[in-house]
């Protein structure tokens, strides 16, 4: 649980103040699945013929019997009364079409589906060159440590201000160009750092506005991605439709970018941003090839002079979730978690490299096993679809919780690694569920302001749990904070049965069909 992360879910899906699903912290059940069923391979006309001659046969079989003396009217058969009932059932134009095959392993998502990913997956490539490199442009024009954490302040602080309103704009207007827009807008901000770096007119203030217009668009664009989701996909796949988005910023925000983007910014400083901003060009042209529109219906059959002022928006979506109890405890629980993980994620990379002796080379080799079992727990959650989940997430919880006390009571770095992959990767089992349930229950015309929400009530906790890691560490050693943050979550884990059992008898059942 304290292996670094990204920023500060979903996270989620989820990085913890970036999306719902790709954190370390709680920020993002699904129920079990519905029985497979094998679909016919026939034409509808054989089954219908086929339907009849089973049932004249069935009368044959009938009249033989009698000739025999044998009365079997009195008798009846299940197999009889279903082939009678089918074929006497007459055929209506208001009859629903033949079922599509939905949800079977291996089988391909949607088209819709593919490009929102594709689009993900360009854009957090950027995200994750410059989350190396914005760092290391501070340090080129200051070696004040103030400023430099001053470019930190200048990503986080956007998102506290508008992760309410984008959810907002998002249940206003077409996801998709929104999003569009946005990822236009990002590019042209990143254009401008390109050029003060060029043309030698970069400041320490250019980098923070710069900061703070791309963390702005991102508040707004990420709940307008999650919000997209479900509109994607059937209902049944949105575990690994939200669980392969997880998986995938994952990998660009941890495993691909960061390094990539030292190395360009080695070979020229402008170099990762340029690519950046192709990113993001390139995100928008994949998100063009999308089909149909993205704008809730409600929202859609509403006058733009009749639509509620955006205050009067924000507080029916808190209003909203705060009177759904089973939502409403999964935030609190989800707040608590995150709390408890940012008392030892405040402080892992002390006890990465002063605890372990690791060098800042090993303290980032050492990240790696953390996001490759993020990547795992996103990519195998679904699975978790056929389990109940009044059971599965607390073993998640817990799983974790153990995984982060261990780190605490051991000097081998490759057991810390081995632990951070365990605890990520149940992390990332608790987002991808959760948020597909939220996902699942959340009336589309309020997916933006609800999950903004959820989330904005998530990272209110993390800095408390920093505060908490860092005042822990410099009392009683960087080993209390890490154990604490363990013992939190196990609790917490142990407690979430209880938990479940009040909420489901209060009339709010935590498996319902997908």
């Amino acid at each position: 649980m304290v292996k670094g992360q990204r920023r500060a879910e979903s996270s989620e899906p989820d990085s913890a103040d970036r999306s719902s699903f790709t954190t370390k912290s709680w920020v993002s059940v699904s129920r079990r699945g519905a029985p497979n069923t094998i679909p016919s391979m026939s034409d509808p006309g054989d089954s219908s013929r086929l339907d009849a001659e089973s049932s004249d046969s069935l009368g044959e079989l009938d009249r033989e019997l009698a000739a025999l003396g044998i009365d079997v009217s009195n008798f009846a058969s299940p197999a009889r009364e279903r082939v009678e009932e089918e074929v006497d059932q007459p055929e209506s134009d208001d009859s629903p079409a033949p079922a599509r095959r939905k949800g079977r392993r291996g089988s391909p998502l949607p088209r819709n589906f593919r490009l929102l990913w594709a689009a993900t997956a360009l854009s957090n490539l950027g995200d994750g060159l410059r989350l190396v490199a914005m760092p290391l442009l501070a340090t080129s024009v200051t070696s004040d440590p103030r400023l430099i954490a001053g470019v930190v302040v200048a990503q986080r602080l956007p998102w506290l201000f508008l992760i309410l309103p984008g959810g907002a704009l998002a249940d206003r207007f077409d996801r998709r160009l929104l999003r569009m827009r946005l990822d236009m807008a990002r590019a042209v901000f990143i254009s401008v750092l390109v050029g003060a770096i060029v043309l030698d007119q970069l400041s320490i203030a250019v980098i923070y506005l710069v900061a703070a217009l791309l963390a702005s668009a991102e508040a707004v664009v990420d709940s307008s991605s999650m919000a997209m989701v479900p509109a994607t996909v059937d209902r049944q796949d949105l575990e690994r439709a939200v669980g392969r988005l997880g998986s995938t910023e994952l990998a660009m925000n941890d495993l691909i970018g960061p390094p990539v983007g030292g190395l360009l910014f080695g070979l020229a400083i402008a170099v990762p941003f340029g690519v950046d901003a192709f990113t993001f060009v390139g995100a928008v042209l994949v998100m063009g090839l999308m089909s149909g529109s993205y704008q809730p219906a409600a929202a859609a059959a509403v006058a733009s002079e009749d639509r509620p002022t955006m205050r009067a928006s924000l507080a029916e979506g808190i209003r909203w979730l705060w009177n759904q109890r089973l939502l409403r405890t999964l935030a609190v629980v989800s707040t608590a978690l995150g709390t408890a993980s940012f008392i030892g994620n405040a402080v892992f990379v002390i006890f990465a490299t002063d605890t372990l002796g690791l060098s800042d080379f090993g303290y980032g080799i050492l990240l790696v096993p953390g996001a490759l079992g993020g990547i795992a727990g996103s990519l195998l959650a679904p699975r978790f679809r056929r389990f109940p989940l009044r059971r599965t997430l607390p073993i998640a919880v817990v799983g974790s919780g153990a995984a982060t006390w261990l780190m605490a009571v051991t000097s081998s770095p490759i057991l810390v690694g081995a632990l951070s992959a365990v605890s990520l990767g149940a992390v990332m089992v608790w987002n991808v569920l959760t948020l597909a349930l939220r996902q699942r229950l959340i009336p589309d015309e309020m997916l933006g302001r609800v999950g903004a929400s959820y989330r904005f009530l998530v990272y209110l906790g993390m800095p408390f749990g920093a505060l908490v890691g860092g005042l822990l560490a410099n009392e009683y050693g960087v080993r209390s904070a890490i154990f604490v943050s363990g013992s939190i979550l196990i609790f917490v884990g142990l407690s979430l049965p209880v938990v479940f059992r009040v909420v489901e008898r209060q009339g709010n059942p935590l498996e319902s069909e997908g």
